[in-house]
């Protein structure tokens, strides 16, 4: 019996959760940035530690490059922990869960900024990606609580703006605050981050979806897989994953390619890599608008079919050599596509969960993440002859697969 709820609670194409959606999002600024700090949570833990790894290697006492696992461990933790955030949230309430995970979080942080052993410092980096991925799975869920649709894209859009705002705030934080005083301090940030989200959750969430009536977790376990039927999920979710995979092959070698190719130094970076970061804010507020006017499926197109010139362009120049202007205004153009149809596809996506959003918003996050990491390990790859060879080819492949099932998904809608 509580195997077919389950189901229902997926079949549906949208099932609406909350009573209160004629809103715009800025009718609630603290909500909607409370909820856009949440699922900037993994963006900030990670970014803002990159300027801080070396030091953090050396003053452990291991080689430079072994600061990288403060980042591969945190993702380590952070995929799969996403599994069991949304189920449970589902079952036991939104907001019990996350205050759960923004505690683990704080612990987690303090941790870090107290340990004298790298060992202990990687492996709490670990359980922070594991239990701060709640934060963003269940801000999805919130969304989706909110009615579906139009206004849940809107809201994610907004929501996605304040995340895009992470890759430029959070490297430039961990700058200063290796100026100020040491990487613990970044640590310390953290803990701080975390205490303000747990402050700003009680402020504002308030209300958020209650438990429901005590039962066994198998049916929202259930719920997590039985979202694999509905052609939404499926297809949003696709979307949405097939275009993060050149998006994470940019953040994987990026860099690289910017120093190596074109002498940029890693300070010089940090202004070139905040120009692709506005292209990324532009795009999630041109989905906000455009979702006022045209169907989500038409928002998804346009941000695809303006990712895939853009991906043309990097596919022409993949035996050139132009300059690096040239170069970034491509990069760029695929990340204002991406900026644009992420938000809106991961709104769809969410559409036929209805009270499974938790148990879809984790399986989506997984999916994502699987495919970054592909993403990553692909640009690095010897697949390629060089970095920047790889992002010329993974990036515009990987907008036109989303091109392709975006035309797929307009076709479908018009069918039904």
């Amino acid at each position: 019996m509580q195997g077919k709820q389950a189901c229902r609670a997926v079949a549906a194409p949208s099932i609406p959760h909350s009573a209160s959606v004629n809103w715009h999002p800025m009718e609630r600024p603290g909500f909607v940035l409370t909820l856009g700090a949440l699922a900037a949570v993994t963006a900030t833990a990670v970014d803002i530690c990159i300027p801080a790894q070396p030091e953090i290697a050396r003053e452990l006492g291991q080689d430079p490059t072994a600061g990288a696992a403060l980042v591969s461990f945190f993702l380590l933790g952070y995929g799969p922990g996403q599994l069991f955030w949304g189920p449970l949230s589902d079952r036991y309430g939104r907001l019990p869960l996350l205050y759960l995970s923004l505690a683990g979080f704080l612990i987690a942080s303090l941790v870090c900024a107290t340990t004298s052993s790298m060992e202990l410092l990687i492996w709490a980096r670990l359980v922070q990606g594991l239990l701060g991925g709640g934060a963003p799975v269940i801000a999805r869920a919130i969304a989706r609580d909110q009615g579906g649709g139009p206004q849940t894209a809107a809201l994610i859009s907004t929501m996605t703006i304040v995340l895009g705002a992470a890759p430029l705030v959070a490297p430039s934080v961990g700058s200063g605050l290796l100026t100020l005083t040491d990487w613990r301090g970044i640590f310390w940030f953290l803990g701080l981050f975390a205490l303000v989200l747990l402050f700003l959750v009680y402020v504002f969430l308030r209300g958020e979806k209650p438990a429901r009536e005590r039962q066994s977790l198998a049916p929202y376990l259930l719920g997590a897989l039985l979202i694999f039927r509905a052609r939404d999920f499926l297809l949003g979710t696709a979307i949405s994953s097939a275009v993060f995979l050149g998006y994470a092959a940019f953040l994987s070698v990026g860099a690289l390619v910017a120093q190596e190719r074109y002498q940029v130094s890693p300070a010089a970076f940090g202004p070139i890599f905040a120009i692709a970061a506005l292209a990324f804010i532009l795009g999630s507020i041109a989905a906000r608008q455009a979702i006022r006017r045209i169907s989500l499926d038409r928002v998804i197109l346009v941000g695809a079919a303006l990712g895939s010139l853009a991906g043309i362009g990097l596919f022409l120049i993949v035996e050139a050599e132009p300059n690096l202007v040239t170069f970034w205004a491509l990069l760029s153009g695929y990340i204002l596509g991406f900026g644009m149809l992420l938000p809106v596809a991961v709104a769809k996506a969410l559409e036929p969960a209805g009270p499974a959003a938790g148990a879809a918003s984790s399986m989506m996050g997984v999916i994502q993440v699987l495919c970054g990491a592909l993403g990553a390990e692909l640009a690095a790859s010897s697949l390629f002859t060089s970095t920047y060879q790889a992002l010329c080819i993974l990036m515009p492949a990987s907008m036109a697969v989303a091109l392709a099932m975006a035309i797929l998904s307009l076709a479908m809608g018009k069918r039904r």
